[in-house]
């Protein structure tokens, strides 16, 4: 099956890695030193699961050279989510499957503005990923999990299609139940997680021993999954503590793509993250004090610098 990754950063390039090693057509979107060291020596991975390395990969900075594809893993940062969209309609098929891989849930109804609802899948992302050189990525821990399904959750032929797919090369692919309340999962998680990393500056382990920044976290969930209620979001009774829970069995080194960011002076998707769980809340009358903090703090830094 032909594959275009847009945005070939560390979850994409991971992904698509995988998918290329496997037999399938896969190109890969990206730019600056990333792009052209691909075009030049290809892509490599390394990771516990077993190291990937692709002599030749086909990488362009315009998703339109790709053509056909079934499926675009679409993992470009929130904050160039229309820009992206943009750029790869011209190369989508009426019946192409996009499946975004973006932090935060506001993505959803961007994309589905400018791509067409049909094309829109829902899609969670579980792994922790970066680009660690020009053409290559690191793949931490061996977590490497994918959930896809339609957003009114119908069982789909293309859905199934893409989990075998994902499944042979490798890439745990698991049925979804319900797209939307995974999405809003993932949303709990990786908010608590980076709004504890960020303000903290510290690593999962530090922020989740002491008792005033797990109190902290707890509230970072609740607020969260509060918003996800009011918006309609059908979410376990005991959602708060099934995040706590998660983030208690991750590696205590673990660090969200947003401290990591913060580190490198980047770019922030802090906008995306606590900033929406803020705006999403005054909407429906919910008061999230504890984002809108974060986000105060973060919001200085969300432009970062300038880099290559």
């Amino acid at each position: 099956m032909k594959f275009i990754v847009m945005g070939a950063g560390g979850v994409g390039g991971y992904f698509g890695a995988r998918l290329a090693a496997s037999g399938h057509e896969v190109g890969f979107v990206a730019r600056g030193r990333h792009l052209r060291a691909m075009q030049e020596h290809g892509l490599k991975v390394r990771s516990v699961l077993g190291d990937i390395e692709l002599k030749q990969v086909r990488a362009s900075d315009d998703p339109t050279v790709f053509t056909a594809p079934a499926y675009v893993l679409f993992t470009v940062k929130s904050y160039d989510c229309e820009h992206a969209a943009g750029l790869v309609r011209p190369a989508l098929l009426s019946d192409t499957g996009v499946v975004p891989l973006l932090n935060g849930i506001e993505h959803i109804d961007v994309l589905r503005r400018m791509l067409g609802p049909r094309r829109v899948l829902g899609g969670v992302a579980q792994i922790s990923a970066l680009i660690e050189a020009p053409g290559e990525v690191r793949h931490f821990d061996r977590m490497q999990t994918l959930r896809v399904g339609e957003m009114d959750n119908s069982p789909s032929r293309r859905v199934q299609m893409l989990r075998k797919a994902c499944t042979e090369a490798g890439i745990d692919c698991p049925a979804s139940g319900d797209i939307e309340c995974e999405l809003w999962q993932k949303v709990a998680m990786i908010c608590t997680l980076a709004g504890a990393n960020c303000l903290t500056r510290l690593p999962l382990g530090p922020c989740r021993a002491h008792p005033e920044t797990r109190a902290m976290m707890a509230r970072l969930t609740a607020e969260t999954v509060a918003v996800a209620q009011a918006l309609g979001v059908s979410m376990p009774d005991d959602q708060e503590a099934r995040t706590l829970e998660l983030l208690d069995r991750l590696p205590a080194s673990m660090k969200a793509s947003l401290l990591v960011a913060l580190e490198r002076s980047e770019r922030l998707e802090i906008s995306a993250l606590s900033g929406a769980i803020e705006r999403m809340g005054r909407r429906v009358g919910v008061d999230t004090p504890t984002h809108r903090t974060v986000y105060a703090a973060l919001a200085p830094h969300e432009h970062g610098r300038q880099v290559a």
